[in-house]
């Protein structure tokens, strides 16, 4: 079911959106029927790329001052940039040559080559050398790639990862798909790619986060109304930045709101095998400022979880496994609508789903949030009923599946990047779609998308997802008491799960665990 209203965060800008090739191409043409000519729109960019890679040269230590930078371009207007690149460098007193391969370019790209030729510039008859601690900057092929690279520049690209040559990318990687975020085969690997314009979606995936290193948006002004005739084509992914954190949905509480007032919180989580996922989950949750935390598990679970937090109520159930072999389901259920959300899954041992057992969860009018065992319960009847029993819900839900448990739930769900299988499987349920990874996915069933453009791959360990399921179910919990529930509030609490991760690695932790996670979302901002 689709609940709550669909608010616009954050704002469908520049910063913000993600395009396919064909967006990107539609907003630039847009742009030139408009007015803009070609040579103005490329130098507008490649100038902003330019004071960019000088100011970081700038920045950096003695050797990078004294680097000599190589420009390989191609035969078309990527090339182009590249080309008004090296005149800047060369312009700045900077060391540079120009590489190009090919005997014919663009009619702007070889004024442009041509121009550099008689600055002095040189042009390298062969290709460069890995290895010799030059910089490259890779503007061979940019955006809209769906071609192999040719057998030399593979050999190059392979030659140059294996020596670890430094490379930075005008737009896109040679040899990458940004449709995809797929390697056409060999392809450049960057420590550094320059964005151009709008966010390529096909840069935030999973496959593509090797050869683009750290990304970075140059924009060059792209008009609202170009931006305007990209969401005609449909619903697009929006993408969120840290930034976008003081904007958030955020639950609402009346001021007079008392405990209960301020969300009510049951978690049937955690086993005899699992009891530390019991734990982390209420972390979260007690984490997200919810007024009231009930919890439904094993006795020696909620043993370990009330010795850590005193506050929580036991809702007196036992959900000990029974002493027949069988299914685990529990014997019985509190009575769920004294709750305004419900957190099913983290540490739970897999078992059949009992369709009996799960009734009262499909009547629940609160806010169902599945994870983990929850999850995999579902995925052991078929597909299509799965579905059905989603979309048959009461009220609003949310699941927060990794790919592994994304994949057992929605088999059919398997074309596309991360934000596309999110947002298949969201109308397909009628729910709201957390896709965990490396930069993760959120879908909501009107059509809504997001994708965090950022990820702390030292933070991906067991039990952080725990951690994050209790996190946002807390939130939702108050937002439903608060009567203001969004789609938007799913993304918001990843967001926040994100921040708390990052912040402590930039303190100098390596590898925070998911305790320090959770004690650090409760913690005010640095």
């Amino acid at each position: 079911m689709d609940h709550g209203p669909a608010h616009q965060w954050p704002a469908a800008d520049a910063e913000h959106l993600l395009v396919y090739p064909r967006q990107m191409q539609a907003v630039e043409q847009a742009m030139f029927t408009a007015g803009m000519p070609r040579a103005a729109l490329m130098e507008k960019a490649a100038l902003a790329v330019s004071r960019r890679v000088l100011a970081l040269l700038s920045a950096s230590d003695e050797g990078w001052r004294r680097r000599s930078v190589v420009v390989l371009m191609g035969p078309g207007h990527n090339g182009g940039d590249g080309a008004v690149l090296a005149r800047e460098l060369y312009m700045a007193g900077r060391d540079v040559a120009v590489w190009s391969p090919f005997s014919r370019h663009k009619p702007l790209t070889a004024a442009h080559l041509q121009y550099l030729e008689k600055l002095g510039v040189p042009r390298l008859q062969q290709p460069p050398t890995p290895g010799r601690g030059q910089l490259w900057i890779d503007a061979l092929f940019g955006l809209g790639q769906s071609r192999p690279l040719p057998a030399p520049l593979a050999a190059l690209a392979q030659a140059a990862r294996s020596a670890g040559q430094w490379v930075w990318a005008m737009d896109v990687p040679s040899g990458l798909d940004d449709r995809h975020g797929r390697p056409l085969g060999a392809c450049f690997h960057s420590q550094r790619t320059f964005c151009l314009g709008l966010y390529k979606r096909g840069l935030f995936q999973a496959d593509a986060l090797d050869a683009v290193g750290q990304l970075e948006r140059i924009g060059f002004g792209v008009p609202g109304w170009a931006l305007d005739l990209i969401q005609e084509q449909g619903p697009l992914p929006c993408g969120v930045t840290a930034a976008d954190r003081a904007t958030a949905p955020w639950p609402a509480p009346s001021a007079a709101a008392d405990k209960y007032g301020r969300g009510r919180v049951l978690l049937l989580a955690g086993s005899q095998r699992y009891p530390g996922a019991a734990v982390l989950a209420t972390a979260g949750a007690d984490a997200s400022g919810v007024g009231a935390i009930a919890i439904a598990m094993a006795p020696a679970v909620a043993h370990r979880v009330s010795d850590g937090y005193p506050h929580v109520l036991n809702a007196g159930v036992d959900l000990s496994p029974p002493l027949e072999p069988g299914p685990l389901v529990w014997r019985q259920l509190p009575d769920l609508g004294r709750y305004d959300a419900v957190l099913l899954g983290p540490g739970m041992d897999s078992a059949p789903f009992a369709a009996h057992s799960w009734e009262p969860l499909q009547r629940f009018a609160g806010l169902l949030v599945l994870d983990a065992d929850g999850l995999n319960r579902l995925a052991t009847i078929p597909e299509g009923e799965a579905a059905a029993w989603l979309r048959g819900r009461h009220g609003p839900t949310w699941i927060t599946p990794h790919v592994r448990e994304f994949d057992r739930l929605f088999p059919a769900c398997t074309h596309g990047d991360h934000p596309e299988r999110a947002a298949a499987a969201a109308r397909t349920a009628g729910v709201t779609v957390l896709l965990k990874g490396p930069r993760t996915a959120v879908a909501a069933p009107n059509g809504r998308c997001w994708q965090l453009l950022e990820g702390v791959p030292t933070a991906a360990r067991a039990g952080l997802g725990d951690v994050l399921a209790g996190f946002a179910t807390g939130r939702g919990a108050m937002a439903v008491a608060a009567g203001d529930l969004d789609h938007g509030q799913l993304v918001s609490a990843a967001l926040d799960h994100l921040h708390a991760a990052r912040q402590l690695v930039r303190d100098g932790w390596k590898h925070p665990s998911p305790p320090m996670v959770a004690e650090r979302l409760r913690q005010p901002d640095k």
